[in-house]
């Protein structure tokens, strides 16, 4: 048996690489594989981001040069997939051209967006190289990851903050990653919530218990930290639970818990509904965002050109809109906005398909990418970064979504190949008998 997939697996690779059957070749692209793995799980258990890029420069990068230099078949770089993944990194990167860093408050050379840029292009790169050979089975072992990685952290996060006194003060929790900030630990968990519905579909049964467990344990942590858009999330993924769950009276329980008992326990703790406490910071955003979109007016076409930091003046100073479309609006202008479309449009267009939304992959990875950009648009900023809890919003997501697709049209193309050249050679074995008669003849 192993000797049969070791070499399918040599088969797969041949044409791809030179020397596709060494060790090498199948060395680095497990290496690649461990090295992906271990940012997902820097975001749950490392206090710091920059932990997680550490990781991306030691492990990530030199893997992904080595096998593009082992590499002979580059065609997969001439995708429309690939350029739509590119075109919103290379604009920003682009526009730093005529950034003006007089206006920045904290500066950057603009040699380190294009570093930036680079590292965008060797992360798609090792997601293709590694999904190439290990295809939709990755994606799968990668949400039970996630399930099992989420659970021990949201555990974590529960037990510091108790020991804290937290549930009894009942502050907002802040969680042991991202640097404890409340909105990104509490998007963390709650795709943490719908990763768990996936785990109540597997077999065998502890996979269930841990799922169960992960989503009680990630809704927990969500109304701890009154954070709106994964109180959506966690409202999102318990009715999916009850989708997925196959007792009647557990979907009953499960639909009760998300019309009566969510809202009331965030009623009783905090004295309001979910989506209207804290209601100060819809008004802060709106003021925030016509605030930034003054930028975008005075240069609409092309924006202002992009530089590290450039606050906006409110009250106080604000380092970014809070909204990842107007920051790019306000620096590239246009020209960014329509990349930035151009990625939503193409993800939608992935989703349309039936089979897309009715298969755990790429469905929950749809799920994922649609919840991040809804929190791109409410917490963050532009998205030419270093790995950050931007990469886990949108990024990542994005990446997986587009080489899926980029490698299921890849296999339909070859598939339909296979299927016409046989109907080839009955005509062309026609030919050369008509040919020997009209010679005998």
């Amino acid at each position: 048996m192993s000797g049969s997939s070791s070499s399918s697996a040599v088969s797969s690779r041949a044409g791809l690489y030179r020397q596709p059957n060494s060790r090498w070749v199948s060395g680095l692209i497990q290496f690649l594989s461990a090295s992906l793995l271990l940012i997902l799980i820097g975001f749950h258990l490392l206090p710091d981001v920059g932990r997680i890029q550490t990781i991306f420069y030691l492990t990530l990068l030199p893997s992904t040069l080595l096998l593009l230099v082992w590499r002979q078949d580059w065609r997969f770089l001439r995708a429309w997939q690939f350029a739509c993944f590119i075109s919103v990194p290379l604009v920003l990167t682009l526009s730093t051209l005529w950034g003006d860093s007089a206006t920045a408050t904290i500066k950057r050379e603009v040699s380190f967006y294009f570093k930036v840029l680079i590292y965008f292009l060797l992360f798609y790169c090792a997601l293709y190289l590694v999904m190439e050979q290990r295809g939709d089975q990755m994606l799968h072992r990668w949400l039970r990851w996630l399930i099992a990685l989420g659970t021990v952290s949201c555990g974590a996060s529960l037990i510091v903050y108790g020991l804290d006194g937290g549930f009894g003060k009942l502050y907002r929790i802040g969680g042991i990653s991202m640097q404890n900030n409340i909105d990104k630990t509490a998007m963390l968990y709650g795709f943490h919530v719908l990763f768990c519905c996936y785990g109540l579909s597997l077999e065998p049964r502890r996979w269930r218990w841990l799922s169960w467990t992960g989503l009680g344990l990630g809704c927990i942590y969500i109304v701890l930290s009154q954070t709106k858009i994964p109180i959506v999330m966690a409202a999102s993924a318990i009715c999916l639970a009850a989708v997925v769950s196959r007792s009647k009276a557990l979907r009953i329980v499960v639909v009760l818990g998300v019309v009566a008992v969510l809202p009331a326990t965030y009623v009783l703790l905090y004295g309001d509904l979910p989506l209207l406490h804290r209601g100060e910071a819809y008004s802060i955003r709106l003021e925030l965002w016509a605030k930034s979109l003054e930028g975008f007016l005075q240069s609409p076409w092309i924006g202002s050109g992009l530089v590290h930091k450039q606050f906006i003046e409110l009250d106080r100073a604000l380092p970014h809109p809070h909204n990842y479309l107007i920051d790019v609006a306000r620096f590239a202008g246009l020209a960014g906005i329509a990349a930035c479309l151009w990625q939503l449009a193409a993800i939608a267009r992935i989703g349309l398909r039936r089979d897309a939304l009715l298969s755990w992959v790429p469905g929950i990875y749809l799920l994922w990418f649609g919840f991040g950009v809804l929190a791109m648009l409410i917490y963050a900023q532009q998205p030419l970064v270093k790995p950050s809890y931007i990469w886990i919003f949108y990024w990542i997501p994005l990446a997986v979504l587009l080489v899926h697709s980029q490698l299921a049209a890849a296999r339909t193309g070859s598939q339909t190949q296979s299927q016409r050249e046989p109907s080839l050679v009955p005509s062309l074995s026609q030919t050369v008998n008509h040919a020997t008669s009209e010679s005998h003849g």
